[in-house]
């Protein structure tokens, strides 16, 4: 093999070392081989029926997830998420059932009113944030407790039931054979990776999570775009608890509890960096799919919810080794092109 050749066999592993989506094959790794697995022990993990499944079930903590990215992305952080997502899907339930107050509206209209109604939460938590120096934990863990009480408020500590026919059609409706949540799902995903990947505002706000002061001298309006972001992820949660309620057929004062753990450990897993700046929404797809691959296996393998517990936590320590040793990976080929 000549020396042109060897340079050439170098300067492509380079280019795709050094790509942004080369720190996702670890997590395609891993999902290949925790699918292999589980095949292996149950026959139909991979089976097209079961795979319809997974995607079912991530629906609202993939939603979740999506909501949750963009503060991280942007260097910041919001906890609020699963009790605004309790707080849509009861505001939607309640409308479509004349119980918010004797008021009773179309579906439609019941998920604008729904979503709006919520993204009050991301101008309140998008102010605080962005005005004040309160870390955005604090304030996001403040706001969180307090939606949920007006969860509690709104339903009067009961489960909103007796939905109609077309409000659960949400969850039970397909098109093409494939299920409307899904395609919402897909379709969330899809408007973040065009949002992020292809707009000056999704640019600014990778700058910002990246280096807040860079960007800010260079002339960005860093408070504008930190406030917007959270009220991105109150109409998402909003969204996502709405299809959670057409799913079960109800919405209950406690739903979503936990989810903001299972949204986090999600962009963990799919590579968005706690601390900012960097993140791609297929990585987070892919994190919300591997978090429902893993309960969905593990009940096929007659797993305990308990040990389930345990391995998800394990697999995500390990997604995130991964991640991370791919990064270092990218960032020496980087350096080599340089």
């Amino acid at each position: 093999m000549d020396s042109k050749t060897v340079k050439d066999d170098r300067s492509f592993l380079d280019k795709l070392m050094g790509s942004k989506y080369f720190e996702l094959v670890g997590l395609l790794c891993l999902i290949i081989v925790y699918s292999l697995i589980v095949q292996s022990r149950s026959g139909k993990f991979l089976s097209l029926n079961n795979m319809g499944n997974i995607l079912k079930e991530i629906v609202v903590y993939g939603i979740l997830s999506c909501a949750l990215a963009f503060p991280l992305l942007n260097g910041t952080f919001d906890l609020s998420i699963e009790s605004t997502c309790a707080l849509g899907g009861t505001l939607c339930g309640l409308l479509v059932t004349d119980g918010l107050y004797g008021l009773k509206t179309g579906m439609v209209m019941a998920i604008v009113i729904s979503v709006l109604l919520c993204c009050i939460i991301g101008v309140v938590n998008g102010i605080i944030v962005s005005r004040t120096k309160i870390d955005p934990f604090i304030v996001t863990l403040g706001t969180q407790t307090v939606v949920r009480g007006v969860v509690y408020i709104v339903s009067d500590n009961t489960a909103v039931t007796q939905l109609p026919p077309a409000f659960k059609s949400l969850s039970t409706g397909t098109i093409f054979g494939v299920s409307v949540s899904v395609w919402t799902l897909i379709f969330v995903f899809a408007v973040m990776a065009l949002v992020l990947g292809k707009t000056s505002y999704g640019r600014k706000i990778y700058a910002i999570g990246g280096n807040y002061q860079a960007a800010y001298n260079s002339g960005i309006n860093v408070k504008r775009i930190r406030f917007s972001t959270y009220i991105i992820a109150a109409g998402l949660s909003a969204l996502a608890g709405i299809l959670s309620t057409a799913r079960v057929g109800s919405a209950t004062p406690g739903a979503a509890s936990g989810y903001a753990t299972i949204a986090i450990s999600a962009c963990a897993i799919g590579g968005v960096s706690l601390s900012g700046g960097k993140g791609l929404a297929i990585g987070v797809f892919l994190g919300a799919l591997m978090m429902g691959m893993i309960t969905n296996g593990m009940n096929l393998m007659f797993i305990g919810s308990n040990w389930q517990l345990v391995a998800r936590g394990a697999l995500m320590v390990i997604a995130v080794f991964y991640a991370q040793w791919f990064n270092k990976i990218s960032n020496r080929a980087i350096a080599r092109k340089k």
